[in-house]
């Protein structure tokens, strides 16, 4: 009976606590705002206090050529530091468009400033009349963030700038036209696959290879002084690495023939791979065998 009364005193005080933390929650807002206005020929401008009860007097014109300085510290209750997210809000009030700028914040001491020129805004919030400008800080430890309005700031521009951003603004946001729309059909036309040259053509250089092996064994009889006599002497010195070369020699034709009829590219690769080394390590063999006969004075 103890244990149950002191189990619910407990819970009792740890959902005291947690409903006492979330009273003192504290949210994130700023102090000791200041907005400087430097325009050309008067790096130091004019400048206001502002603060989050006290914002623009009035909308601060900004020319083509000005710098709207913001400088504020940072503060979550009454401690200044950084919060995870700190953006400056641009927004048009007649359509609801709007963009951003991060804040620059030094270090935990809160101190943060953001800069906004003509360059800095696009196209379709310069062309506005006014712009409001808001505060938007955040914090994963806090349930919901802080939009403290600032006040707002009326771009001013002369006429031929004016006419050249409406178009801009009608060309960035598709006014006058369709913005939005179907694409026409995309057809996917692949290559053909690459078609084997005439049979005429074909005959003609098997034709040519044909001759020419006519022609080698032709020349090798009488003219390289070739003698089939030694042919058992070869088989019996070294009767696989001789077999071995002369069906490699076969095969690789074949090989040849296979890719010319029905094969692919990395057939042909994976087969010739195989055949040439063996035609090489035969080859070597069979030729030392061939070295030694010469040697010996019989050819």
């Amino acid at each position: 009976m103890h244990t149950t009364t002191r189990t619910n005193m407990s819970l009792r005080s740890l959902l005291l606590l947690a409903v006492c933390s979330l009273a003192i929650a504290s949210e994130w807002s700023f102090t000791g705002g200041k907005a400087t206005l430097a325009r050309k020929g008067d790096p130091e401008g004019s400048s206001l206090s502002f603060g989050p009860d006290k914002p623009f007097p009035s909308a601060i014109p900004l020319a083509a050529r000005d710098v709207l300085k913001l400088q504020f510290t940072l503060t979550d209750g009454e401690n200044t530091g950084r919060p995870h997210q700190a953006f400056l809000l641009v927004t048009d009030p007649e359509t609801d468009l709007e963009t951003f700028y991060p804040l620059s914040v030094k270090g935990n001491s809160g101190r943060a400033k953001v800069d906004l020129t003509h360059k800095d805004l696009p196209s379709h919030l310069l062309s506005a009349s006014t712009l409001s400008l808001s505060l938007a800080l955040g914090d994963n430890t806090l349930p919901s963030g802080s939009i403290i309005p600032l006040g707002s700031i009326a771009p001013t521009i002369d006429a031929s700038a004016k006419t050249a951003l409406e178009k801009q603004r009608a060309t960035d946001l598709g006014e006058g036209v369709g913005a939005f729309g179907p694409k026409r059909e995309i057809l996917h036309v692949f290559r053909e696959d690459a078609k084997s040259p005439p049979k005429t053509i074909t005959l003609a250089f098997l034709a040519s290879v044909v001759v020419a092996y006519l022609a080698l064994f032709g020349a090798w009889f009488p003219l390289l002084g070739a003698n089939l006599k030694h042919l058992p002497k070869a088989l019996q010195a070294a009767p696989m690495s001789h077999s071995l070369f002369l069906v490699s020699l076969v095969a690789l034709e074949g090989l040849f023939f296979m890719y010319y009829t029905s094969w692919n590219l990395f057939q042909l690769l994976g087969g010739v791979s195989v055949v040439g080394l063996t035609a090489f390590l035969s080859g070597s063999r069979a030729l030392r065998e061939v070295r030694a006969r010469r040697e010996r004075g019989e050819r």
